[in-house]
């Protein structure tokens, strides 16, 4: 996981994202993230530490567009993209706001297709 992690540790490092959506991260990179599928998770893991920080830092939230996430939701990968935001929320002091749900789960179908 060395690329994820040297992305994160830059992150962090220029305050770009908070400790706690750093630990999120890693744990969510413990529990999703295989060596021989790193890459496909770059975005997921970036936009989750973002996520997490524009949440802590009370920072205004957009959703993605609405045909995308029709789109998204056909995938046969939806339904195990939203248990694993599941998980994710079950990391996390409380529920994730719909908007960067939807994104964590496009994110999760994404690395899925590829």
């Amino acid at each position: 996981m060395s690329a994820l992690r040297e992305r994160l540790d830059i992150l962090f490092s220029t305050n770009t994202i908070t400790p706690g959506a750093m630990k999120l991260c890693e744990a969510t990179i413990e529990r999703f993230v295989q060596p021989d599928n790193e890459k496909k998770y770059k975005k997921l893991v970036t936009h989750l530490g973002m996520a997490v920080t524009r949440i802590e830092r009370s920072e205004e939230l957009n959703a993605p567009p609405e045909e995308i996430m029709q789109e998204i939701r056909r995938s046969p990968h939806f339904a195990q993209a939203a248990e694993n935001v599941k998980w994710i929320e079950s990391q996390m002091d409380g529920k994730l706001p719909d908007e960067e749900r939807q994104y964590l789960i496009m994110h999760f179908v994404n690395a899925s297709e590829i």
